[in-house]
């Protein structure tokens, strides 16, 4: 295949083996996979004496496990007190959230490697990289998807009740990154569509970015118009077949989409906080299978550093666009102020102009290719839009929602005295639980609702969050119960009932 003869011509030099300690996997010869703490002692020594890298401590996973970035630039400003450069986009590369997959991690200490040992030095003249090869040391150890606290941290960025997801949040933060990276692997292997209906998922490579429909419009433009397609063209041309996320197929059955809208996940989660944000899946093939390394694991590193180093030349090529998109991105709300509107019911639906759509799949019995059909419901629908309001007051669990929200960096104010504000009173008439789609899906809930204009008095300890900060959208999304990415969809947060809501948009002058 030509994308590997491309790999070993990046990989296979003289120079290359000469200059470049082996990663642990490859010392190993690819027969077991090493732990957190070789990983991180190996990244140690990449770092050591090296003034174009540093690791950064970001704190423990729920194991006790420590969480480290390595970043690397050419710039001291950036490696020394994270300052961004007007002219180079900061690019945060998260791998192996889910511990079960570890090729992203794998690729990550390669594509490190050469990085310290002086190669690529051309992007490094437009990019500072911060690279965290282990998002959830514990899963990596534990041989799981999970942490230690059985915590699924890829789609906690709204309740942020795992401290890895709280890390990775305050990284976002400490940071400021222009793109994300967000690198998993996609099992080939379903329960029903393997077990129970004999066909294997046939995935290469696939790539997504931010979706939901509430995204800066510019931002949204960029990622999806420019960048994703050019990502994908340029994977393909290697040899290695990429193509647009069509989410976890899982029966012959099911509808298909592209990747959910959700904020729980980072993908997402960035991309409302103003970044270019790109999600990749790569193969992560059958253990029943016959390969070279075990589970084909070298094979999987692979294509996980080919997706990235695609990417990343990319993104020095486009720098220029890129921070001004994603900067422009990051105030542009606050700039805005009030009055912008959120679709708070966003949701796939059926796509009228393209009803059905041919997906490759495998046969097991005999490993033939061929294309089924399913219904194609990648319509994003976008519905009650509410004008973003002046602020949010808070009356009920003050203290565990301040808490909250400080883990997502929002601002607030505290009430300390009696205050009369306008307030527009948000009534829930009835809430309906949607059908799940497939096994395993959380249960959600639609919330049906009315407002009304009133006056409130705000006492001691109520809390203020203003939208006009570059968060602002996104925690309206968070707060407003009629969302349908409501931190009350949320377990521990079932405060959906009929009656008044005690968060609720204040003004003040009356205006909503």
């Amino acid at each position: 295949m030509r994308w590997l003869l491309l790999l070993a011509a990046l990989w296979g030099s003289e120079s290359w083996s000469r200059s470049e300690p082996l990663t642990p996997l490859k010392e190993a010869n690819y027969l077991s996979l090493p732990d957190s703490h070789d990983i991180d002692q190996y990244l140690f020594s990449l770092a050591a004496d090296n003034k174009q890298a540093r690791m950064v401590a970001l704190g423990h996973s729920a194991g006790g496990r420590p969480l480290y970035g390595l970043l690397i630039s050419a710039s001291p400003a950036f490696l020394q007190h994270y300052q961004p450069d007007t002219d180079k986009a900061t690019v945060l590369v998260l791998a192996a959230q889910h511990g079960n997959e570890p090729a992203g991690a794998e690729a990550v200490q390669q594509l490190a490697s050469e990085f310290v040992a002086g190669r690529h030095l051309a992007l490094l003249e437009r990019l500072n990289l911060v690279l965290v090869a282990m998002a959830n040391p514990d899963g990596r150890d534990l041989a799981r998807r999970h942490n230690a606290n059985n915590d699924n941290t890829n789609i906690d960025y709204v309740a942020m009740n795992a401290g890895e997801t709280r890390l990775l949040v305050n990284a976002l933060n400490t940071f400021d990154p222009d793109l994300v990276y967000d690198a998993h692997e996609s099992g080939i292997w379903k329960r029903v569509l393997t077990r129970q209906q004999g066909w294997l998922t046939d995935v290469e490579v696939q790539f997504e970015a931010g979706n939901n429909p509430n995204i800066d419009a510019r931002l949204q433009d960029y990622t999806s118009g420019f960048l994703l397609p050019a990502l994908i063209k340029q994977v393909n041309e290697t040899g290695l077949r990429a193509e647009r996320y069509r989410g976890e197929i899982t029966s012959l059955e099911q509808r298909v989409a592209r990747g959910g809208l959700g904020i729980t996940n980072l993908r997402n989660y960035a991309a409302m906080q103003g970044r270019v944000s790109v999600l990749v899946e790569s193969r992560l093939d059958n253990k029943g299978g016959d390969y070279v390394t075990p589970r084909n694991i070298a094979e999987r590193v692979s294509k996980q550093y080919l997706a990235l180093f695609s990417l990343l030349q990319l993104a020095a090529e486009d720098s220029e666009r890129l921070i001004t998109v994603s900067r422009q991105a990051r105030q542009h709300w606050q700039a805005a102020g009030s009055g912008r509107m959120l679709s708070m019911d966003v949701h796939f639906a059926r796509n009228e102009a393209q009803p059905e759509v041919s997906i490759p799949l495998v046969r097991q019995a005999d490993g033939q290719r061929r294309y089924h059909v399913f219904a194609n419901h990648d319509a994003i629908i976008a519905r009650e839009p509410v004008s973003l309001p002046p602020a949010y007051a808070i009356t009920r669990e003050r203290e565990r929602m301040a808490r909250w929200l400080q883990r997502h960096h929002i601002r607030f104010t505290t009430v300390r005295a009696p205050q009369v504000v306008h307030a527009g009173y948000i009534r829930i008439t009835d809430v309906i639980p949607q059908p799940r789609v497939k096994p395993g899906v959380r249960e959600k809930w639609r919330v049906q609702a009315d407002t009304q204009a009133g006056v409130a008095t705000l006492g001691p300890g109520d809390l203020l969050v203003p939208m006009d900060q570059p968060l602002g959208p996104l925690a309206a999304l968070m707060l407003d119960p009629r969302s349908a990415n409501a931190l009350y969809q949320e377990e521990g947060w079932h405060w959906l009932m009929p009656g008044h809501f005690p968060v609720f948009p204040v003004s003040p002058d009356g205006e909503f």
